[in-house]
């Protein structure tokens, strides 16, 4: 068996296919690795793509929950003047002052559907 091996590995022929096929490997080799790094360098790309949306989309978020702060901190202070005058208002000048305000509503709102289809997307 070993000497079988061994008369196969002798051959002359075995030198130049040996060598033949360490550079073809060699060149397989050059070929994926330069094929890889393309890759890595459109993964990289795309993450620094999603990373900046993802900031802005975040930047805005924060605006809309400022203006739900904002809205939730003026309507307890508008509860704390009539609370202060001992007088509550009449259905009409309630009406009229939640529509003077749509943006801290519709804010909250928006914030609040956000919520839910983010926490929808996280169950499994």
């Amino acid at each position: 068996m070993l000497a079988g091996l061994r008369h196969f590995l002798m051959n002359p022929w075995m030198g130049p296919i040996g060598m033949a096929v360490s550079i073809a490997l060699a060149v397989a080799l050059a070929v994926s690795g330069s094929l890889w790094q393309a890759e890595r360098a459109a993964y990289e790309n795309r993450i620094a793509e999603l990373s900046r949306a993802s900031d802005r989309a975040q930047s805005g978020l924060r605006a809309e929950l400022a203006a739900c702060h904002r809205a939730d901190q003026e309507r307890e202070a508008m509860e704390a003047e009539f609370a202060r005058r001992e007088a509550t208002p009449d259905k009409a000048r309630a009406a009229a002052l939640l529509a003077s305000q749509p943006e801290g509503i519709d804010a909250c709102a928006r914030m609040e559907s956000a919520d839910r289809a983010v926490l929808s997307n996280l169950k499994p």
